[in-house]
């Protein structure tokens, strides 16, 4: 008969643990997921057009132009577009796929990831952190030299006269990683997972349908 599942965790389904973790106990052994919600296209345009002018910049050693005196760094070369590795302790296969990655000046590699938002954010959204330190911890079990940083690139519209063209603005945000916080939440989805159904998360809403339903 079968082996033992393989079990691959993305910052994604980890994040969905911390949102609440009936509904990723149900994702992860009866791979039943919450129902998707609409998604707008326009995100997924954006990150095309982006990363295709990041390429264009990505066999020189000048930045991108919106970096431009922003990040003392380069756009780093011959790079895995996905990232996966199986820990140790949990056994759990843990992955993500970096929108990027800069190289700094003293050679260290971290990631840089692009959001669209409809202003610029004030604080590090606490799914973006998780997010990066997720790559973060990658990196380092992949054996390149990094450090306890990644950075984030809004992208965002300012007010103007449409038929001038829509102006994009960006902020650029250096965020400190943690790969000590990563191996706690694969303890935490390793316990989660070997134990019986847990309860909802009060703040869950799919789960407080399903329990008005019943």
């Amino acid at each position: 008969m079968g082996g033992k599942m393989t079990i691959k965790l993305s910052p994604s389904t980890l994040n969905l643990m911390e949102d609440c973790p009936r509904c990723f106990w149900l994702k992860v052994n009866k791979r039943i997921s919450r129902p998707p919600g609409i998604m707008s296209s326009i995100p997924i345009a954006m990150d095309s057009i982006i990363k295709h002018y990041f390429d264009t910049f990505r066999d020189t050693d000048i930045l991108p132009t919106i970096l431009d005196n922003k990040i003392n760094a380069k756009l780093a070369k011959d790079m895995p577009k996905t990232l996966s590795y199986v820990d140790e302790e949990t056994q759990l296969t843990v992955w993500g796929r970096p929108d990027d990655y800069l190289e700094l000046p003293d050679g260290c590699i971290v990631v840089l990831d692009h959001k669209t938002k409809s202003k610029p954010a004030e604080s590090t959204h606490p799914a973006y952190q998780l997010q990066l330190d997720v790559y973060s911890y990658l990196l380092c079990k992949y054996s390149y030299q990094t450090t306890d940083k990644a950075y984030l690139i809004y992208y965002y519209p300012e007010k103007s006269v449409l038929h001038n063209g829509m102006i994009i603005k960006t902020s650029i945000v250096e965020v400190t990683t943690s790969i000590s916080r990563v191996k706690h939440l694969l303890q935490k989805a390793k316990s989660i997972i070997e134990e019986k159904i847990p309860e909802a998360s009060t703040s869950c809403a799919y789960c407080k349908w399903l329990k008005e339903l019943q």
